[in-house]
């Protein structure tokens, strides 16, 4: 068997790379230069031995192709097309006296257009230090066109900028005290048995500066406390610093450029839970059937905790559910929502679960009720236009051994008939109609009299 020879791999490379160079390079210029000489008619041996010479066909490549560097390099010789790109929201700093003067017009950003070579401009995409300044050190009190400075990092490209010069207007810079006020933020986004309820803060007062015109239109300055940040979960103290600190005007719109000394301050808010217990009170709506009566009425919830403030708490005395029991004439079972007061942000039970027991009907008068009055005007007074129209008598209706606990004697809040005046604003003789309710809501209650008459009297002045 014949053993096959292996190659030299760094041998086939260089060989790979002659080739490449005297098919690219060599070959090129020598056609190049026998041409030249076909031209010229040399027949001096000197030039044919020369071209005949590997080495000096190799040092003319080599020349040729420097000089082709140094042309393209130098823009002797223009082989690629101008570029551009576009520089988009580029800072201004902008340089003057910030104790002594406020300016007006001043750009937020400009765009910078760069035109030049590609390789040029990939290399200034990549740059950080494309700074345009706009200074304003030698301008004072007044109106002024200037120009921006571009610090150019890359001097073989051209640039401009939009814009290239903004007019200012440059004020004096005064300063006057605030009182700071507070505006509480996200309340809603607190757990609903929670309120704020005090927000205290670490100064009263702040100092605004700016140009007189411009503070004059302050209203107020408010430091926005976000409750949203304190992450409150139980009723405590919580402390909130750097709270935001904005201008308004009187139609409540932020005024912008306004400086505000301190920026920010230090809140200490205190998250609290206020809450009242009270008993839930089940009403009967509607008349039973006819022969039929309430005995008891027993529900799954007794009592409700009602988160709220203080204000709404201090007058909550119970929370009612109305059950509908017109033609009722048995046992039944309801499922009913509890609804919690209007202003209320929480309530303990939603759901409550009544039973509803029927008996046979049974009725009892009584007599001697007094009426009383609700809703006069302070400024009147009234009295019945007989003894007759002052009292009345009773019929309540229910199951017998509810109906015989009754005792008006002990208790005269068992049965109360009383007439409402709301609405009355003149002195006269009415027929109003007369109302009766009862402590326990299984009864019901009528008044024998439906009206009675009664004088309202001017009270004299004192």
């Amino acid at each position: 068997m014949k053993r096959q020879m292996k190659t030299n791999p760094i041998k086939k490379i260089f060989g790979g790379l002659f080739k490449a160079i005297d098919k690219i390079l060599i070959t090129p210029v020598s056609r190049v230069a026998y041409f030249i000489k076909d031209k010229l008619s040399f027949k001096s041996g000197i030039i044919d031995r020369l071209l005949n010479k590997p080495n000096v066909l190799l040092y003319l490549s080599l020349l040729l192709a420097f000089f082709c560097f140094y042309a393209v390099d130098h823009k002797l010789i223009g082989i690629s097309t101008t570029n551009a790109i576009v520089l988009t929201n580029r800072p201004v700093t902008v340089e003057y006296n910030e104790e002594a003067y406020v300016v007006e017009g001043l750009p937020e950003s400009v765009n910078i257009t760069l035109t030049g070579r590609k390789y040029d401009l990939y290399l200034a995409q990549d740059l950080s230090s494309h700074n345009v300044t706009l200074n304003l050190s030698n301008y004072g009190v007044g109106t002024h066109k200037v120009n921006l400075e571009y610090n150019k990092p890359i001097n073989t490209l051209n640039y401009e900028l939009n814009p290239s010069s903004v007019t200012v207007i440059v004020y004096p810079k005064v300063s006057k005290f605030v009182t700071l006020t507070t505006d509480v933020i996200n309340t809603d986004k607190l757990d609903e048995t929670l309120v704020v309820s005090d927000v205290k803060l670490d100064r009263d007062e702040i100092i605004i500066k700016s140009y007189q015109e411009k503070l004059d239109t302050v209203a107020s300055v408010k430091a926005i406390v976000d409750v949203n940040a304190l992450n409150a979960t139980e009723a405590n103290t919580y402390t909130l610093e750097n709270v935001k600190l904005i201008a308004y005007d009187e139609n409540g719109q932020e005024i912008k450029g306004i400086e505000i000394v301190p920026k920010t301050v230090t809140a200490t808010i205190t998250i609290t839970s206020p809450s009242k217990t009270v008993p839930l009170k089940v009403v009967p709506v509607g008349e039973v059937r006819s022969g039929s009566a309430i005995a008891s009425i027993t529900s799954s919830v007794e009592e409700v905790t009602v988160y709220a403030d203080d204000a709404l708490l201090k007058d909550l005395e119970e929370v009612v559910v109305e059950i509908d029991v017109n033609g009722l004439s048995e046992d039944k079972v309801f499922q009913m929502p509890i609804n919690k007061p209007s202003g209320a942000r929480s309530i303990s039970s939603t759901a409550v679960t009544i039973t509803v027991t029927m008996e046979g009907e049974t009725s009892k008068d009584f007599e001697g009720i007094q009426i009383q009055t609700e809703g006069l005007d302070p400024r009147f007074s009234v009295q019945a236009n007989s003894q007759e129209d002052s009292i009345v008598t009773v019929t309540v209706k229910g199951v017998k051994s509810l109906v015989d606990k009754i005792d008006i004697t002990n208790d005269p809040d068992a049965i109360k008939a009383y007439i409402d005046l709301s609405g009355y604003t003149e002195a006269g003789t009415y027929q109003v109609p007369v109302y009766v309710t009862g402590s326990d809501v299984r009864l019901t209650y009528t008044s024998k009299v439906m009206r009675v008459q009664i004088i309202i009297i001017p009270k004299e002045e004192e």
